[in-house]
């Protein structure tokens, strides 16, 4: 473990805040950037002052005790850890830990299902604070899979911009997920290739050989390491999961076997070779799907020599013991990062800590420079990728927050209606889901044999992608969760019974306008292969009039018995009524799977996309029958317009007959019911009008300052 012990020694207890301005100007930097800083104080038995560091950010206590030892000074015993407010008045000790060295300590920082995030933000642990952190606590550095395929760093360069970065921030070892096939198995050989660091999986083999074998690098099945005298075993499984969550073709000639037998096997292998401690390395998980799962294959290891299992997978963040074997993952997306701490006392007793890192934690990290040196030269290299050109679009494809006014609110029209990209994403599911389905579901000719049904949730798509040029960036900026396609089995009965969870988020609708009231939730549908009728005003349960498939067929809400195929992401799919029910396949990345379909549609940019505002897939069924309304545009320098002039306006890329009045220093259009894309040019940024939200027709409703759109008129 590295030390770096303050070489200036205070004869004191309690500090005052002129020593901490004594001890160091940067502690008083801090300090003026929180609210309140912690000043991390630590003590020889006499009560001097060996060692201290401004720790910034509420960290919890494992993370504070964390920090502490990360930085401990040989000599120290315990450390005291005192509260300070901005203006470095003390707040007292706000703990006191014991920091006593084992006999002999190891450390292994672990991530997993990163996805391509690798870049460090407000949300994201950047690989190159992991890389410091690694430096600084003498750290193996370990990933449980699911690196390389994800955000646009992964999905562009097919993961090698991810190996890139991961080399560089010193990565020791990394079991394969199933996601690492995506890309199929020459680009997965070489990935695994242009590692500096053994990608391994004991359970996965081709022709009867590990597959992640590489002579002179790695048998491909385990890793062993020598830490601060311990020796440490580390093997690798991948779910049998991956049969299913991966597309078929990406796995001819892949054989998974068995994860229990593989883990006794391994385990006995490692102990044979004198580890003194043995890991699996995992990409498992927790969700069972009918195969083993990580908590499964603890219970099914309690009493051999596997002392922990750092997993993947599921994407959940825990910190388990089952059968006296510590389980630990730290979710998704850089979000977190693990800290497993393995320690030796005097009589050779093993224990093992293990410590979730978050975001707030690494603003105590320096990034290591060389890292963020190669961040941002793969960062520059994908930026001219994403700005590359994917076709015209002759129609806004409209989702997240529309603000018609500077301060105005956000209507985040995706959650209270259809919109025609929730719909150009459904649809793209839908072809995704055609490529991905087993044989079983296919009938002699290879056609699906069950209809196929998409749903998207509002919240998933977090940003409009304006008519005209467009390009790669703009759909991954939009789609930003890394979310995959996925295909469940379900029934008329269980999608009634979601859908109508889906729609109580919009209560009410007004009879006479249409308007909804909304609580604008992130899981409003947006659906393809089939459309809905419900009634806002009627109770959850009782909202759905119908369910029409796309060949016209009514379901019956009671019918548990007819199959249809479900194509959604994997984080709708796996919540609520679909979350128990087993997965029949996974494909690519959403992102993909859209700009797939995108050229599909336009054959390769060579003709513009025109997706129609709405396609009155999901439809009001109450008591307000559709009609014309007015919606009021802001001309932006307008102002020889007089009353009663008339103004020419496309709606939904098409001229209107009718055009717009002025009036009251608006222009006024008459539109049809519902939701339509508008400008005043054929060169124009379009605006959005929706008399079901009140987009253009109402400047304010109850606390919502809506405004009206504005559109720059040309004189």
């Amino acid at each position: 473990m590295m030390k770096r012990p303050f070489t200036q020694k205070i004869s004191a207890l309690v500090l005052t805040a002129a020593m901490i301005l004594t001890l160091s100007p940067v502690f008083a930097e801090d300090a003026e950037q929180e609210s309140y800083i912690h000043f991390a104080a630590y003590y020889d038995g006499s009560g001097a002052l060996l060692d201290a560091k401004c720790i910034s950010g509420t960290l919890s206590d494992g993370e504070l005790e964390a920090l502490v030892n990360i930085y401990e000074p040989d000599a120290a015993e315990t450390a005291r850890v005192f509260e300070w407010t901005a203006d470095l008045e003390p707040l007292g000790v706000a703990k006191e830990i014991d920091i006593t060295d084992a006999e002999r300590s190891a450390v292994i920082l672990h991530s997993n299902d990163m996805h391509g995030a690798l870049v460090g933000s407000s949300s994201v642990i950047g690989a190159d604070s992991v890389a410091a952190l690694k430096k600084l606590d003498g750290a193996i550095l370990a990933d449980s899979g699911d690196a390389t395929q994800g955000l646009a760093l992964g999905s562009q360069s097919k993961g090698e911009d991810v190996i890139k970065i991961m080399n560089a921030a010193g990565y020791d070892v990394m079991a394969l997920g199933n996601h690492e096939f995506d890309f199929g198995l020459e680009q997965l050989a070489a990935l695994r290739n242009m590692s500096d660091f053994p990608m391994i999986s004991a359970n996965t083999y081709q022709n009867g050989a590990p597959l992640c074998a590489i002579d002179g690098k790695t048998n491909g099945e385990n890793y062993i390491v020598e830490k601060n005298g311990i020796k440490i075993g580390i093997f690798a499984l991948t779910t049998r999961d991956t049969e299913v969550s991966t597309k078929p073709e990406n796995l001819e000639g892949i054989e998974f076997k068995d994860e229990v037998e593989t883990a006794k096997a391994q385990t006995e292998y490692l102990d044979k070779q004198g580890a003194d401690v043995i890991i699996a390395l995992a990409h498992m998980g927790v969700t069972d799907q009918g195969y083993c799962t990580s908590d499964k294959l603890a219970a099914a290891m309690e009493g051999t020599e596997l002392d922990a299992i750092i997993d993947g997978h599921s994407h959940t963040v825990m910190n388990d013991n089952i059968g006296g074997i510590t389980i630990a993952q730290t979710g998704t997306g850089g979000a977190n990062l693990g800290r497993m701490e393995i320690d030796f006392d005097e009589n050779n007793n093993l224990t093992i800590t293990e410590t979730m890192l978050s975001r707030a934690f690494f603003d105590n990290i320096t990034p290591d420079p060389a890292v963020t040196k190669v961040i941002k030269d793969v960062s520059d290299e994908l930026n001219k990728t994403l700005a590359q050109k994917l076709g015209d679009n002759e129609i806004t494809l409209w989702g997240g927050g529309l603000v018609n006014i500077p301060g105005g609110t956000s209507i985040a029209e995706s959650r209270v209606g259809e919109t025609n990209f929730g719909s150009l994403i459904c649809d793209a599911m839908i072809t995704e889901a055609e490529n991905i389905a087993p044989d079983k579901y296919r009938d002699n000719s290879g056609k699906i044999n069950e209809p196929i049904v998409a749903i998207e949730n509002g919240g998933g798509f977090r940003a409009s992608v304006p008519n005209g040029e467009f390009t790669i960036g703009s759909i991954i900026n939009a789609l930003p969760y890394s979310n995959t396609v996925r295909i469940k089995e379900i029934t008329p009965a269980i999608l009634f019974t979601a859908l109508e969870g889906y729609l109580s988020s919009v209560t009410a609708q007004d009879p006479e306008t249409g308007f909804l009231t909304a609580g604008y939730s992130g899981s409003f549908p947006q659906i393809g292969g089939m459309s809905v009728r419900y009634d806002p005003n009627k109770e959850v349960g009782e909202k759905i009039g119908g369910i029409t498939l796309a060949d016209g067929t009514e379901l019956d809400k009671n019918d548990a018995d007819t199959k249809i195929i479900l194509a959604s992401n994997d984080y709708v799919i796996e919540q609520g009524e679909f979350k128990n029910i087993p997965l029949i396949a996974e494909g690519s990345g959403l992102a993909e799977a859209v700009i797939a379909h995108i050229n599909t549609l336009t054959n390769n940019g060579e003709k513009p996309l025109a997706v129609p505002t709405t396609s009155g897939r999901i439809t009001t069924d109450g008591a307000y029958k559709p009609k014309d309304y007015t919606a009021h545009i802001t001309p932006l320098s307008g102002d020889d317009l007089k009353d009663g002039d008339t103004v020419d306006f496309y709606i939904d890329g098409k001229l209107s007959p009718v055009p717009g009045v002025v009036k009251d220093g608006l222009i006024d259009i008459t539109v049809p019911d519902g939701a339509h894309s508008v400008k005043l040019y054929p060169d124009q940024n379009e605006v959005f009008v929706n008399n079901y939200s009140g987009n253009g027709v109402l400047d304010v409703y109850g606390s919502l300052n809506l405004g009206y759109p504005r559109l720059e008129y040309r004189k």
